[in-house]
């Protein structure tokens, strides 16, 4: 597979990737990085525990994260977990499943660390 197969697999932007990192071995470093990040499986450890701050944290920082790698669905949903938790953000935090977007995250997560693992291997 190649790595702009692999984007395609993840709903990933493979351009915009390599307009940013200009190299295909730097982003198979960003994307090793990536694997042992811990804030996409913190946010969801949160999201059980039911801390809210936490999750907040977590999904800013796996949001910067995602839209850095251009894993544009992960880094979509890592936004929308983040504005639905950010602090005054009331209204849309009771108009926002986030729950759903919580569930939909893991599984969005899960297959692009499997596909990713997949490619590097």
């Amino acid at each position: 597979m190649t790595m702009q197969e692999l984007y395609e697999q993840i709903d990933g932007n493979y351009a915009e990737l390599m307009g940013r990192l200009l190299s295909e071995n730097l982003a198979k470093t960003a994307l090793t990085m990536f694997l042992d990040d811990p804030n996409c499986a913190n946010l969801i450890a949160a999201w059980r525990s039911g801390d809210e701050k936490a999750v907040f944290d977590a999904a800013h920082a796996a949001k910067s994260m995602c839209l850095n790698l251009s894993l544009t669905k992960l880094g979509g949903l890592a936004s929308k977990i983040t504005e639905a938790t950010r602090k005054g953000n009331e209204e849309l935090r009771a108009s926002t499943d986030v729950d759903a977007l919580v569930t939909e995250f893991e599984a969005e997560y899960e297959k692009v660390c499997a596909a990713v693992k997949a490619y590097l291997s």
